[in-house]
């Protein structure tokens, strides 16, 4: 379980200071896949960045199955990131290696003991036959898919996506959202998703925090999207529906 207990952040800035989280409490469950939804600014991926500790609270606690992140140093904390992946919104590949070579990257930071094979991770995203190719010979979807199995290769316990198709169409985002739900059902990961579409939350989650202004306003249920339904609209029925247009 991922508990956030009474999380602020607090930042300077040249106007002053500036509260990113404002007291936040809430509980991810083993196995979920979790959205945090909110306008640009609201905190989302603030909050995100906790669960590996790459940001750390100014006051509060984040809690992954009974340890405290916030208070990890050194060899616990890398032993701990270990066990967390992350999928980024502009992909975070390095441009001179291939993409055999970008998904074997974390394995060569670490030791890990059921880490899954290059081959396996390719595979499993649909990019078999990208292996030796560079990103730049690669689309964006291609990329992000590139992003996931290099997250997956180490078959982390925790799964961070922060805005993982805000970078892509349509139609690109579909075949995100598929692959992502994919490796929650395949690798059973506790997944964390921060995103500003609601669509992709939809699609993708159980449950989602709205955040405003820093704090969290609700945790709603998200419904089942309706078989035949997800994602598949042309963009400009989605674009009819969301802004309420008449043809």
């Amino acid at each position: 379980m991922i508990e956030f207990k009474q999380v602020s952040k607090v930042f300077q800035s040249d106007q002053g200071q500036v509260n990113a989280l404002k007291d936040v409490n809430v509980s991810i469950h083993d196995h979920e896949v979790f959205g945090l939804v909110g306008e640009s600014g609201a905190g989302k991926s603030t909050m995100l960045r906790f669960v590996n500790a790459l940001e750390h609270p100014t006051s509060g606690d984040v809690i992954v199955d009974g340890i405290k992140v916030n208070a990890l140093e050194g060899k616990d904390l890398r032993n701990f990131r270990k066990n967390v992946g992350m999928v980024f919104q502009q992909f975070n590949l390095l441009n001179n290696k291939t993409v055999a070579e970008n998904v074997a990257l974390p394995l060569s930071l670490h030791n890990y003991e059921s880490a899954l094979t290059v081959d396996e991770v390719l595979d499993f995203v649909g990019l078999a036959d990208k292996k030796h190719q560079y990103p730049s010979q690669l689309s964006g979807g291609q990329k992000q898919r590139v992003g996931i199995a290099r997250a997956l290769i180490t078959r982390p316990k925790i799964l961070l996506a922060d805005e993982p198709t805000s970078a892509l169409d349509t139609s690109t985002t579909k075949e995100i959202v598929d692959v992502l739900k994919a490796a929650h059902e395949a690798y059973q990961v506790t997944m964390i998703v921060v995103t500003h579409e609601l669509d992709v939350i939809k699609a993708l989650c159980e449950r989602a925090a709205i955040l405003e202004d820093g704090a969290i306003t609700q945790v709603i249920d998200i419904a089942a999207p309706e078989a035949g339904n997800e994602l598949h609209q042309t963009y400009a029925e989605h674009v009819m529906e969301v802004l309420g247009g008449h043809e």
